[in-house]
Protein backbone atom coordinates (compact mmCIF):
# COMPACT_ATOMS: atom_id res chain seq x y z
CA UNK A 1 0.00 0.00 0.00
CA UNK A 2 1.25 3.45 -0.85
CA UNK A 3 2.89 5.50 1.89
CA UNK A 4 0.64 8.40 0.93
CA UNK A 5 -2.68 6.59 1.37
CA UNK A 6 -5.29 8.39 3.44
CA UNK A 7 -4.64 7.84 7.14
CA UNK A 8 -7.81 6.41 8.65
CA UNK A 9 -6.40 5.22 11.97
CA UNK A 10 -6.88 7.84 14.67
CA UNK A 11 -3.80 6.64 16.57
CA UNK A 12 -1.74 6.72 13.38
CA UNK A 13 -3.10 10.18 12.55
CA UNK A 14 -2.26 11.49 16.03
CA UNK A 15 1.19 9.90 16.01
CA UNK A 16 1.98 11.19 12.52
CA UNK A 17 0.72 14.64 13.52
CA UNK A 18 2.80 14.60 16.72
CA UNK A 19 5.96 13.50 14.91
CA UNK A 20 5.36 16.07 12.17
CA UNK A 21 4.77 18.84 14.72
CA UNK A 22 7.95 17.91 16.59
CA UNK A 23 9.84 17.92 13.29
CA UNK A 24 8.37 21.29 12.28
CA UNK A 25 9.11 22.76 15.71
CA UNK A 26 12.67 21.43 15.75
CA UNK A 27 13.34 22.62 12.20
CA UNK A 28 11.75 25.99 12.92
CA UNK A 29 14.00 26.48 15.95
CA UNK A 30 17.06 25.30 14.04
CA UNK A 31 16.09 27.45 11.07
CA UNK A 32 15.59 30.49 13.29
CA UNK A 33 18.93 29.92 15.02
CA UNK A 34 20.62 29.37 11.66
CA UNK A 35 19.14 32.59 10.25
CA UNK A 36 20.16 34.50 13.36
CA UNK A 37 23.66 33.03 13.20
CA UNK A 38 24.04 33.85 9.52
CA UNK A 39 22.66 37.36 10.09
CA UNK A 40 24.96 38.07 13.03
CA UNK A 41 27.94 36.61 11.18
CA UNK A 42 27.20 38.77 8.15
CA UNK A 43 26.75 41.87 10.31
CA UNK A 44 30.11 41.13 11.93
CA UNK A 45 31.63 40.62 8.50
CA UNK A 46 30.15 43.90 7.23
CA UNK A 47 31.53 45.75 10.25
CA UNK A 48 34.97 44.21 9.71
CA UNK A 49 34.97 45.18 6.03
CA UNK A 50 33.91 48.73 6.88
CA UNK A 51 36.57 49.06 9.59
CA UNK A 52 39.17 47.66 7.24
CA UNK A 53 38.29 50.25 4.59
CA UNK A 54 38.17 53.01 7.22
CA UNK A 55 41.59 52.17 8.66
CA UNK A 56 43.14 51.86 5.22
CA UNK A 57 41.78 55.26 4.26
CA UNK A 58 42.91 56.86 7.55
CA UNK A 59 46.42 55.47 7.03
CA UNK A 60 46.47 56.73 3.45
CA UNK A 61 45.32 60.22 4.50
CA UNK A 62 47.75 60.37 7.41
CA UNK A 63 50.62 59.47 5.07
CA UNK A 64 49.43 62.12 2.64
CA UNK A 65 49.52 64.78 5.38
CA UNK A 66 52.82 63.58 6.84
CA UNK A 67 54.44 63.60 3.40
CA UNK A 68 53.05 67.06 2.77
CA UNK A 69 54.58 68.39 6.01
CA UNK A 70 57.87 66.55 5.57
CA UNK A 71 58.35 67.97 2.09
CA UNK A 72 57.61 71.44 3.44
CA UNK A 73 60.55 71.55 5.89
CA UNK A 74 63.75 73.37 4.77
CA UNK A 75 67.16 72.98 6.36
CA UNK A 76 69.99 75.25 5.11
CA UNK A 77 73.24 73.33 4.68
CA UNK A 78 75.58 76.11 5.93
CA UNK A 79 75.66 76.17 9.76
CA UNK A 80 76.80 79.79 9.86
CA UNK A 81 74.01 81.23 7.68
CA UNK A 82 71.58 83.36 9.68
CA UNK A 83 69.46 84.56 6.73
CA UNK A 84 68.55 83.69 3.14
CA UNK A 85 68.60 86.25 0.38
CA UNK A 86 65.49 87.31 -1.53
CA UNK A 87 66.52 85.69 -4.79
CA UNK A 88 67.28 82.40 -3.07
CA UNK A 89 63.98 82.59 -1.18
CA UNK A 90 62.10 83.15 -4.42
CA UNK A 91 63.96 80.28 -6.09
CA UNK A 92 63.10 77.90 -3.24
CA UNK A 93 59.45 78.96 -3.23
CA UNK A 94 59.03 78.57 -6.98
CA UNK A 95 60.68 75.14 -6.84
CA UNK A 96 58.26 73.99 -4.16
CA UNK A 97 55.29 75.41 -6.04
CA UNK A 98 56.31 73.65 -9.23
CA UNK A 99 56.92 70.35 -7.42
CA UNK A 100 53.60 70.17 -5.57
CA UNK A 101 50.46 70.83 -7.58
CA UNK A 102 48.35 71.08 -4.43
CA UNK A 103 50.18 74.20 -3.23
CA UNK A 104 48.34 77.45 -3.97
CA UNK A 105 50.85 79.91 -2.48
CA UNK A 106 54.12 80.00 -0.50
CA UNK A 107 55.95 82.70 1.44
CA UNK A 108 59.06 83.31 3.56
CA UNK A 109 58.43 85.13 6.81
CA UNK A 110 60.91 86.95 8.99
CA UNK A 111 60.91 85.45 12.49
CA UNK A 112 61.42 88.87 14.09
CA UNK A 113 58.28 90.70 12.90
CA UNK A 114 56.16 88.29 10.83
CA UNK A 115 56.78 90.23 7.58
CA UNK A 116 56.69 88.28 4.31
CA UNK A 117 60.09 88.72 2.67
CA UNK A 118 59.17 86.62 -0.39
CA UNK A 119 55.83 85.33 -1.70
CA UNK A 120 54.71 83.33 -4.74
CA UNK A 121 51.07 82.71 -5.67
CA UNK A 122 50.00 80.26 -8.38
CA UNK A 123 48.61 82.29 -11.25
CA UNK A 124 50.00 85.69 -10.04
CA UNK A 125 53.31 87.27 -11.19
CA UNK A 126 53.75 89.87 -8.48
CA UNK A 127 51.80 89.05 -5.36
CA UNK A 128 51.58 91.56 -2.53
CA UNK A 129 53.70 90.95 0.55
CA UNK A 130 51.89 90.90 3.88
CA UNK A 131 52.60 91.31 7.54
CA UNK A 132 51.09 88.27 9.30
CA UNK A 133 51.91 89.05 12.88
CA UNK A 134 53.81 86.96 15.36
CA UNK A 135 50.57 85.76 17.04
CA UNK A 136 49.26 83.89 14.01
CA UNK A 137 49.05 80.15 14.96
CA UNK A 138 51.22 79.13 12.01
CA UNK A 139 53.93 81.64 12.96
CA UNK A 140 53.76 80.70 16.65
CA UNK A 141 54.24 77.00 15.89
CA UNK A 142 57.07 77.56 13.42
CA UNK A 143 58.93 79.88 15.82
CA UNK A 144 58.84 77.03 18.34
CA UNK A 145 60.53 74.81 15.76
CA UNK A 146 57.33 72.82 15.14
CA UNK A 147 55.57 71.93 11.92
CA UNK A 148 52.09 73.39 11.59
CA UNK A 149 49.05 71.85 9.88
CA UNK A 150 46.06 74.17 10.21
CA UNK A 151 42.32 73.60 10.20
CA UNK A 152 40.47 73.25 6.91
CA UNK A 153 38.88 76.33 5.42
CA UNK A 154 37.07 76.80 2.15
CA UNK A 155 37.96 79.22 -0.63
CA UNK A 156 36.03 79.24 -3.90
CA UNK A 157 34.24 76.13 -2.58
CA UNK A 158 37.53 74.28 -2.39
CA UNK A 159 38.97 72.92 0.86
CA UNK A 160 42.34 74.36 1.83
CA UNK A 161 44.79 74.21 4.72
CA UNK A 162 47.64 76.38 5.99
CA UNK A 163 51.05 74.73 6.36
CA UNK A 164 54.03 76.20 8.20
CA UNK A 165 57.50 75.00 9.05
CA UNK A 166 60.67 76.58 10.48
CA UNK A 167 63.68 77.19 8.22
CA UNK A 168 66.80 76.29 10.18
CA UNK A 169 70.54 76.04 9.66
CA UNK A 170 72.64 73.01 10.49
CA UNK A 171 72.80 74.11 14.12
CA UNK A 172 69.02 74.13 14.39
CA UNK A 173 68.76 77.91 14.62
CA UNK A 174 65.49 79.27 13.14
CA UNK A 175 66.53 81.73 10.44
CA UNK A 176 63.09 82.04 8.83
CA UNK A 177 59.59 80.66 8.49
CA UNK A 178 58.01 78.91 5.50
CA UNK A 179 54.25 79.30 5.18
CA UNK A 180 51.93 77.98 2.50
CA UNK A 181 48.36 77.18 1.53
CA UNK A 182 47.44 73.80 -0.02
CA UNK A 183 44.36 72.85 -2.01
CA UNK A 184 42.87 69.60 -0.61
CA UNK A 185 41.12 68.59 -3.82
CA UNK A 186 44.10 66.30 -4.31
CA UNK A 187 42.71 64.22 -1.44
CA UNK A 188 39.79 63.07 -3.64
CA UNK A 189 41.82 60.56 -5.71
CA UNK A 190 42.94 58.90 -2.47
CA UNK A 191 39.34 57.95 -1.54
CA UNK A 192 37.59 57.92 -4.93
CA UNK A 193 37.85 54.13 -5.24
CA UNK A 194 37.08 53.47 -1.59
CA UNK A 195 33.82 51.61 -2.26
CA UNK A 196 32.06 48.57 -0.76
CA UNK A 197 30.06 46.49 -3.19
CA UNK A 198 28.09 48.61 -5.63
CA UNK A 199 26.55 51.09 -3.21
CA UNK A 200 28.86 51.28 -0.16
CA UNK A 201 30.84 54.51 0.12
CA UNK A 202 33.25 56.60 2.18
CA UNK A 203 33.50 60.31 2.87
CA UNK A 204 35.99 62.54 4.69
CA UNK A 205 34.91 65.55 6.74
CA UNK A 206 36.95 68.25 8.42
CA UNK A 207 36.87 69.28 12.05
CA UNK A 208 33.61 71.17 11.43
CA UNK A 209 31.85 68.31 9.66
CA UNK A 210 32.22 69.72 6.13
CA UNK A 211 32.90 67.28 3.33
CA UNK A 212 36.49 67.31 2.03
CA UNK A 213 36.32 64.28 -0.29
CA UNK A 214 34.16 61.21 -0.97
CA UNK A 215 33.95 57.97 -2.94
CA UNK A 216 33.10 58.10 -6.62
CA UNK A 217 29.73 56.49 -5.75
CA UNK A 218 28.72 59.83 -4.20
CA UNK A 219 29.88 62.05 -7.07
CA UNK A 220 26.32 63.07 -7.90
CA UNK A 221 24.94 63.07 -4.36
CA UNK A 222 27.50 64.74 -2.11
CA UNK A 223 29.52 67.84 -2.97
CA UNK A 224 32.57 69.32 -1.25
CA UNK A 225 31.76 71.67 1.57
CA UNK A 226 28.43 70.02 2.45
CA UNK A 227 27.92 70.46 6.17
CA UNK A 228 27.21 67.11 7.87
CA UNK A 229 27.81 68.29 11.42
CA UNK A 230 24.09 67.98 12.15
CA UNK A 231 24.16 64.31 11.23
CA UNK A 232 24.09 62.56 14.63
CA UNK A 233 26.55 59.88 13.60
CA UNK A 234 29.07 62.35 12.10
CA UNK A 235 28.79 64.51 15.20
CA UNK A 236 29.37 61.44 17.39
CA UNK A 237 32.49 60.46 15.46
CA UNK A 238 33.95 63.98 15.66
CA UNK A 239 33.26 64.25 19.38
CA UNK A 240 34.38 60.76 20.45
CA UNK A 241 37.00 59.98 17.83
CA UNK A 242 35.58 56.48 17.21
CA UNK A 243 32.06 55.22 16.56
CA UNK A 244 30.82 52.70 17.28
CA UNK A 245 33.09 50.27 19.12
CA UNK A 246 35.80 48.64 17.05
CA UNK A 247 34.60 45.79 14.78
CA UNK A 248 30.94 46.75 15.24
CA UNK A 249 28.71 48.89 13.06
CA UNK A 250 25.85 51.27 13.74
CA UNK A 251 22.60 50.92 11.78
CA UNK A 252 20.61 54.07 11.07
CA UNK A 253 18.69 55.85 8.32
CA UNK A 254 21.19 57.82 6.28
CA UNK A 255 20.20 61.13 4.68
CA UNK A 256 22.81 60.48 2.02
CA UNK A 257 21.74 56.98 0.95
CA UNK A 258 18.11 57.65 1.97
CA UNK A 259 17.87 54.17 3.44
CA UNK A 260 19.18 52.14 6.34
CA UNK A 261 22.96 51.76 6.36
CA UNK A 262 25.69 50.10 8.36
CA UNK A 263 28.12 52.83 9.41
CA UNK A 264 31.52 53.14 11.11
CA UNK A 265 33.77 56.15 11.54
CA UNK A 266 36.94 57.41 13.18
CA UNK A 267 39.03 60.57 13.27
CA UNK A 268 42.59 61.09 12.07
CA UNK A 269 44.62 61.83 15.22
CA UNK A 270 46.11 65.34 15.56
CA UNK A 271 44.34 66.64 12.46
CA UNK A 272 40.68 66.40 13.54
CA UNK A 273 39.42 65.02 10.25
CA UNK A 274 36.94 62.14 10.29
CA UNK A 275 36.51 59.22 7.90
CA UNK A 276 32.99 57.72 7.71
CA UNK A 277 32.01 54.55 5.82
CA UNK A 278 28.36 53.74 5.07
CA UNK A 279 27.01 50.63 3.38
CA UNK A 280 23.27 50.29 2.59
CA UNK A 281 21.77 47.43 4.55
CA UNK A 282 19.86 46.09 1.53
CA UNK A 283 23.05 45.34 -0.41
CA UNK A 284 25.21 44.48 2.59
CA UNK A 285 22.72 41.86 3.76
CA UNK A 286 21.71 40.64 0.29
CA UNK A 287 23.93 37.61 0.72
CA UNK A 288 21.95 36.79 3.88
CA UNK A 289 18.70 36.86 1.91
CA UNK A 290 20.25 34.49 -0.60
CA UNK A 291 21.52 32.19 2.14
CA UNK A 292 18.15 32.37 3.93
CA UNK A 293 16.40 31.52 0.67
CA UNK A 294 18.59 28.46 0.22
CA UNK A 295 18.16 27.63 3.89
CA UNK A 296 14.37 27.86 3.58
CA UNK A 297 14.43 25.67 0.47
CA UNK A 298 16.68 23.16 2.21
CA UNK A 299 14.54 23.29 5.33
CA UNK A 300 11.39 22.70 3.27
CA UNK A 301 12.97 19.70 1.55
CA UNK A 302 14.19 18.38 4.90
CA UNK A 303 10.78 19.04 6.43
CA UNK A 304 9.10 17.14 3.61
CA UNK A 305 11.53 14.27 4.17
CA UNK A 306 10.83 14.35 7.92
CA UNK A 307 7.07 14.35 7.32
CA UNK A 308 7.48 11.33 5.06
CA UNK A 309 9.64 9.64 7.71
CA UNK A 310 7.03 10.60 10.33
CA UNK A 311 4.29 9.00 8.25
CA UNK A 312 6.46 5.92 7.77
CA UNK A 313 7.27 5.71 11.47
CA UNK A 314 3.63 6.28 12.45
CA UNK A 315 2.58 3.56 10.03
CA UNK A 316 5.30 1.21 11.23
CA UNK A 317 4.46 1.81 14.89
CA UNK A 318 0.70 1.53 14.43
CA UNK A 319 0.75 -1.32 11.92
CA UNK A 320 0.76 -4.02 14.65
CA UNK A 321 -2.01 -2.12 16.45
CA UNK A 322 -4.07 -1.97 13.27
CA UNK A 323 -3.44 -5.66 12.70
CA UNK A 324 -4.58 -6.36 16.25
CA UNK A 325 -7.67 -4.21 15.72
CA UNK A 326 -8.51 -6.07 12.50
CA UNK A 327 -7.82 -9.39 14.19
CA UNK A 328 -10.03 -8.46 17.15
CA UNK A 329 -12.85 -7.53 14.76
CA UNK A 330 -12.45 -10.87 12.94
CA UNK A 331 -12.38 -12.72 16.24
CA UNK A 332 -15.56 -10.88 17.20
CA UNK A 333 -17.11 -12.27 13.99
CA UNK A 334 -16.09 -15.77 14.97
CA UNK A 335 -13.03 -16.03 12.69
CA UNK A 336 -10.33 -17.55 14.90
CA UNK A 337 -7.72 -18.39 12.25
CA UNK A 338 -6.39 -14.84 12.07
CA UNK A 339 -2.64 -14.14 11.89
CA UNK A 340 -1.40 -11.93 14.74
CA UNK A 341 1.79 -9.74 14.68
CA UNK A 342 3.73 -11.63 17.36
CA UNK A 343 7.26 -11.09 15.98
CA UNK A 344 8.09 -7.92 17.92
CA UNK A 345 9.49 -8.24 21.43
CA UNK A 346 7.85 -5.09 22.78
CA UNK A 347 4.54 -4.53 24.58
CA UNK A 348 2.61 -4.82 21.31
CA UNK A 349 4.18 -8.22 20.70
CA UNK A 350 3.25 -9.33 24.20
CA UNK A 351 -0.31 -8.12 23.65
CA UNK A 352 -0.46 -9.98 20.32
CA UNK A 353 0.76 -13.19 21.95
CA UNK A 354 -1.86 -12.79 24.67
CA UNK A 355 -4.44 -12.31 21.92
CA UNK A 356 -3.15 -15.47 20.28
CA UNK A 357 -3.52 -17.48 23.47
CA UNK A 358 -7.01 -16.07 23.98
CA UNK A 359 -7.92 -16.82 20.35
CA UNK A 360 -6.85 -20.43 20.67
CA UNK A 361 -9.00 -20.74 23.78
CA UNK A 362 -11.97 -19.14 22.03
CA UNK A 363 -11.41 -21.34 19.00
CA UNK A 364 -11.52 -24.43 21.17
CA UNK A 365 -14.66 -23.17 22.93
CA UNK A 366 -16.22 -22.41 19.55
CA UNK A 367 -15.36 -25.90 18.34
CA UNK A 368 -16.88 -27.48 21.44
CA UNK A 369 -19.96 -25.29 21.14
CA UNK A 370 -20.42 -26.10 17.44
CA UNK A 371 -19.93 -29.77 18.17
CA UNK A 372 -22.50 -29.57 20.96
CA UNK A 373 -24.97 -27.69 18.75
CA UNK A 374 -24.49 -30.17 15.93
CA UNK A 375 -24.91 -33.18 18.21
CA UNK A 376 -27.87 -31.62 20.03
CA UNK A 377 -29.60 -30.60 16.80
CA UNK A 378 -28.91 -33.98 15.25
CA UNK A 379 -30.23 -35.80 18.31
CA UNK A 380 -33.26 -33.50 18.48
CA UNK A 381 -34.12 -34.08 14.84
CA UNK A 382 -35.54 -37.58 15.43
CA UNK A 383 -37.83 -36.72 18.38
CA UNK A 384 -38.92 -33.50 16.68
CA UNK A 385 -39.83 -35.45 13.56
CA UNK A 386 -41.78 -37.87 15.74
CA UNK A 387 -43.56 -35.02 17.53
CA UNK A 388 -44.55 -33.44 14.22
CA UNK A 389 -45.75 -36.82 12.95
CA UNK A 390 -47.91 -37.41 16.00
CA UNK A 391 -49.20 -33.84 15.78
CA UNK A 392 -50.22 -34.43 12.16
CA UNK A 393 -51.95 -37.66 13.15
CA UNK A 394 -53.81 -35.84 15.91
CA UNK A 395 -54.74 -33.16 13.43
CA UNK A 396 -56.16 -35.72 11.03
CA UNK A 397 -58.15 -37.32 13.87
CA UNK A 398 -59.31 -34.06 15.43
CA UNK A 399 -62.63 -33.89 13.59
CA UNK A 400 -64.56 -35.29 16.52
CA UNK A 401 -62.60 -33.42 19.20
CA UNK A 402 -63.97 -30.40 21.06
CA UNK A 403 -62.97 -26.97 19.72
CA UNK A 404 -60.58 -26.32 22.59
CA UNK A 405 -58.82 -29.64 21.92
CA UNK A 406 -58.61 -28.77 18.22
CA UNK A 407 -56.96 -25.44 19.15
CA UNK A 408 -54.41 -27.29 21.30
CA UNK A 409 -53.62 -29.63 18.41
CA UNK A 410 -53.18 -26.66 16.05
CA UNK A 411 -50.80 -24.98 18.51
CA UNK A 412 -48.90 -28.26 18.85
CA UNK A 413 -48.51 -28.46 15.09
CA UNK A 414 -47.29 -24.85 14.88
CA UNK A 415 -44.83 -25.32 17.74
CA UNK A 416 -43.57 -28.52 16.16
CA UNK A 417 -43.06 -26.68 12.88
CA UNK A 418 -41.13 -23.87 14.57
CA UNK A 419 -39.05 -26.42 16.47
CA UNK A 420 -38.27 -28.25 13.24
CA UNK A 421 -37.19 -24.97 11.60
CA UNK A 422 -34.95 -24.18 14.59
CA UNK A 423 -33.37 -27.64 14.50
CA UNK A 424 -32.77 -27.38 10.75
CA UNK A 425 -31.28 -23.90 11.17
CA UNK A 426 -29.01 -25.13 13.95
CA UNK A 427 -27.83 -28.00 11.76
CA UNK A 428 -27.24 -25.58 8.89
CA UNK A 429 -25.21 -23.28 11.14
CA UNK A 430 -23.23 -26.19 12.56
CA UNK A 431 -22.40 -27.46 9.07
CA UNK A 432 -21.33 -23.96 8.00
CA UNK A 433 -19.10 -23.44 11.03
CA UNK A 434 -17.57 -26.89 10.60
CA UNK A 435 -16.93 -26.25 6.92
CA UNK A 436 -19.42 -28.91 5.89
CA UNK A 437 -21.88 -26.56 4.17
CA UNK A 438 -22.28 -28.04 0.69
CA UNK A 439 -22.74 -25.49 -2.06
CA UNK A 440 -22.34 -26.52 -5.71
CA UNK A 441 -22.54 -23.62 -8.15
CA UNK A 442 -23.58 -23.88 -11.77
CA UNK A 443 -25.23 -21.51 -14.27
CA UNK A 444 -28.78 -20.82 -13.11
CA UNK A 445 -31.72 -18.84 -14.46
CA UNK A 446 -32.21 -16.45 -11.55
CA UNK A 447 -35.39 -14.96 -13.03
CA UNK A 448 -37.07 -18.37 -13.02
CA UNK A 449 -35.88 -19.09 -9.46
CA UNK A 450 -37.20 -15.74 -8.20
CA UNK A 451 -40.53 -16.25 -9.97
CA UNK A 452 -40.92 -19.71 -8.42
CA UNK A 453 -40.04 -18.38 -4.96
CA UNK A 454 -42.54 -15.52 -5.20
CA UNK A 455 -45.26 -17.95 -6.31
CA UNK A 456 -44.48 -20.12 -3.28
CA UNK A 457 -44.72 -17.11 -0.93
CA UNK A 458 -47.79 -15.56 -2.58
CA UNK A 459 -50.21 -17.00 -0.02
CA UNK A 460 -48.12 -15.56 2.84
CA UNK A 461 -48.15 -12.14 1.16
CA UNK A 462 -51.88 -12.34 0.49
CA UNK A 463 -52.56 -12.91 4.19
CA UNK A 464 -51.15 -9.42 4.91
CA UNK A 465 -52.56 -7.95 1.68
CA UNK A 466 -49.08 -7.08 0.38
CA UNK A 467 -48.28 -6.17 -3.20
CA UNK A 468 -45.27 -8.04 -4.59
CA UNK A 469 -43.58 -6.46 -7.62
CA UNK A 470 -40.96 -8.19 -9.78
CA UNK A 471 -39.98 -6.65 -13.12
CA UNK A 472 -36.74 -8.24 -14.38
CA UNK A 473 -34.69 -6.60 -17.16
CA UNK A 474 -35.36 -7.95 -20.65
CA UNK A 475 -31.87 -9.41 -21.05
CA UNK A 476 -30.05 -10.88 -18.11
CA UNK A 477 -27.22 -13.42 -17.85
CA UNK A 478 -27.38 -16.58 -15.81
CA UNK A 479 -25.79 -16.55 -12.37
CA UNK A 480 -23.31 -18.97 -10.82
CA UNK A 481 -25.27 -20.41 -7.89
CA UNK A 482 -26.59 -23.49 -6.14
CA UNK A 483 -30.26 -23.57 -7.13
CA UNK A 484 -31.63 -24.93 -3.85
CA UNK A 485 -29.44 -22.69 -1.71
CA UNK A 486 -30.33 -19.64 -3.80
CA UNK A 487 -34.02 -20.42 -3.36
CA UNK A 488 -33.41 -20.77 0.40
CA UNK A 489 -31.82 -17.29 0.39
CA UNK A 490 -34.75 -15.78 -1.53
CA UNK A 491 -37.34 -17.44 0.71
CA UNK A 492 -35.60 -16.00 3.75
CA UNK A 493 -35.21 -12.44 2.37
CA UNK A 494 -38.67 -12.17 0.78
CA UNK A 495 -40.24 -13.89 3.79
CA UNK A 496 -38.61 -11.36 6.13
CA UNK A 497 -39.81 -8.49 3.94
CA UNK A 498 -43.37 -9.84 4.16
CA UNK A 499 -43.15 -10.43 7.93
CA UNK A 500 -41.60 -7.07 8.87
CA UNK A 501 -43.85 -4.93 6.67
CA UNK A 502 -47.20 -3.78 8.10
CA UNK A 503 -50.37 -4.96 6.29
CA UNK A 504 -51.09 -3.58 2.82
CA UNK A 505 -47.39 -2.99 2.24
CA UNK A 506 -45.26 -3.34 -0.84
CA UNK A 507 -42.39 -5.74 -1.51
CA UNK A 508 -40.22 -5.24 -4.59
CA UNK A 509 -37.68 -7.64 -6.06
CA UNK A 510 -35.26 -6.41 -8.69
CA UNK A 511 -32.16 -7.33 -10.68
CA UNK A 512 -29.39 -5.32 -12.30
CA UNK A 513 -25.97 -5.95 -13.82
CA UNK A 514 -22.87 -4.42 -12.22
CA UNK A 515 -19.60 -5.34 -13.90
CA UNK A 516 -19.19 -9.11 -13.86
CA UNK A 517 -21.91 -9.60 -11.25
CA UNK A 518 -25.68 -9.62 -11.03
CA UNK A 519 -27.17 -7.69 -8.11
CA UNK A 520 -30.43 -8.92 -6.62
CA UNK A 521 -32.34 -6.67 -4.28
CA UNK A 522 -35.40 -7.15 -2.09
CA UNK A 523 -37.01 -3.91 -0.96
CA UNK A 524 -39.90 -3.27 1.43
CA UNK A 525 -41.60 -0.24 2.95
CA UNK A 526 -41.69 -1.75 6.42
CA UNK A 527 -40.36 -0.75 9.82
CA UNK A 528 -36.73 -0.25 8.79
CA UNK A 529 -33.54 -0.97 10.74
CA UNK A 530 -31.33 1.37 12.76
CA UNK A 531 -27.65 1.83 11.83
CA UNK A 532 -26.64 0.23 15.14
CA UNK A 533 -28.69 -2.91 14.41
CA UNK A 534 -27.48 -3.09 10.81
CA UNK A 535 -23.92 -3.70 12.06
CA UNK A 536 -25.07 -6.86 13.92
CA UNK A 537 -27.80 -8.01 11.56
CA UNK A 538 -25.89 -10.94 10.01
CA UNK A 539 -24.60 -12.34 13.31
CA UNK A 540 -25.86 -15.58 14.83
CA UNK A 541 -28.95 -15.36 17.02
CA UNK A 542 -29.30 -11.61 16.54
CA UNK A 543 -32.82 -10.25 16.25
CA UNK A 544 -33.97 -6.64 16.13
CA UNK A 545 -35.70 -5.98 19.43
CA UNK A 546 -38.43 -3.33 19.26
CA UNK A 547 -42.14 -2.89 19.83
CA UNK A 548 -42.79 -3.67 16.16
CA UNK A 549 -40.86 -6.99 16.21
CA UNK A 550 -41.88 -8.32 19.62
CA UNK A 551 -44.70 -10.51 18.24
CA UNK A 552 -42.85 -11.69 15.11
CA UNK A 553 -41.48 -15.21 15.41
CA UNK A 554 -37.88 -16.01 14.37
CA UNK A 555 -34.70 -17.85 15.40
CA UNK A 556 -32.16 -15.11 14.69
CA UNK A 557 -30.25 -17.53 12.44
CA UNK A 558 -31.84 -16.88 9.06
CA UNK A 559 -29.71 -13.94 7.91
CA UNK A 560 -26.56 -15.56 9.29
CA UNK A 561 -27.26 -18.63 7.16
CA UNK A 562 -28.09 -16.42 4.17
CA UNK A 563 -24.72 -14.67 4.46
CA UNK A 564 -22.88 -18.00 4.72
CA UNK A 565 -24.63 -19.30 1.59
CA UNK A 566 -24.00 -16.12 -0.44
CA UNK A 567 -20.31 -16.04 0.56
CA UNK A 568 -19.95 -19.73 -0.37
CA UNK A 569 -21.29 -18.78 -3.81
CA UNK A 570 -18.57 -16.05 -4.10
CA UNK A 571 -21.06 -13.25 -3.54
CA UNK A 572 -21.61 -10.46 -1.08
CA UNK A 573 -24.70 -9.35 0.86
CA UNK A 574 -25.50 -6.08 2.61
CA UNK A 575 -28.43 -3.97 3.76
CA UNK A 576 -29.49 -0.37 3.19
CA UNK A 577 -32.13 0.93 5.55
CA UNK A 578 -33.49 3.92 7.43
CA UNK A 579 -35.55 3.46 10.55
CA UNK A 580 -39.26 3.84 9.72
CA UNK A 581 -38.67 3.96 5.94
CA UNK A 582 -38.21 0.33 5.00
CA UNK A 583 -35.19 -1.80 4.12
CA UNK A 584 -33.40 -3.04 1.03
CA UNK A 585 -31.33 -6.24 1.13
CA UNK A 586 -28.89 -6.65 -1.74
CA UNK A 587 -26.61 -9.52 -2.74
CA UNK A 588 -24.31 -10.19 -5.67
CA UNK A 589 -23.63 -13.36 -7.64
CA UNK A 590 -21.12 -13.88 -10.42
CA UNK A 591 -22.67 -13.57 -13.86
CA UNK A 592 -22.60 -16.47 -16.28
CA UNK A 593 -23.64 -16.67 -19.95
CA UNK A 594 -26.73 -15.02 -21.37
CA UNK A 595 -29.72 -17.29 -21.96
CA UNK A 596 -30.61 -18.15 -25.53
CA UNK A 597 -33.86 -16.37 -26.53
CA UNK A 598 -36.78 -18.78 -26.95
Amino acid sequence: MSLFRVITSRVERKLALLLSLVSVLALSILGYLAVQTVTLARQQNVAELEWQLTNQSVDRLRKFIDDKIENFRIVVADPNVNAIGYEQQTFILEGHLAGDSSLVELSFIQPTDGFETARVVRGYDKPIHRVLGLDEPAVVAALKGENYFGPVFFSDNEPRIVLASPVTNQQGVVIGLLRGEANLTTVSPLVAQANLGESGYLYVVDQSGRVIASSSVLSNRLSRGTDLKRQPFVSQVLSTGLAPALNTATIYNSNIAREKVFAVGRTIPKFGWAVVVEWPEAEAMAVVSEVVGRLVAGTFILLLALVIVSLWLARKITKPLRQLTTAAAQIGQGKFDVVLPTASQDEVGELARSFGTMTQGLKELERLKDEFVFIAAHELRTPVTAIRGYAEMLGDASKDLPEQAKEFVTRLQQSGGRLAILVNDLLEVARSQAGRLKVQTSPQDIVAIISATLAELKSLADEKKHIIVFSPPPQLPQVMADKDKLQEVLVNLVGNAIKYTPPQGKVEVGLRIEGDSVVTWVKDNGIGITAEDQAKLFQRFFRVESDETRNIQGTGLGLFIVRQIIEHMNGRIWVESTKGQGSTFLFTLLAGDFLEPE
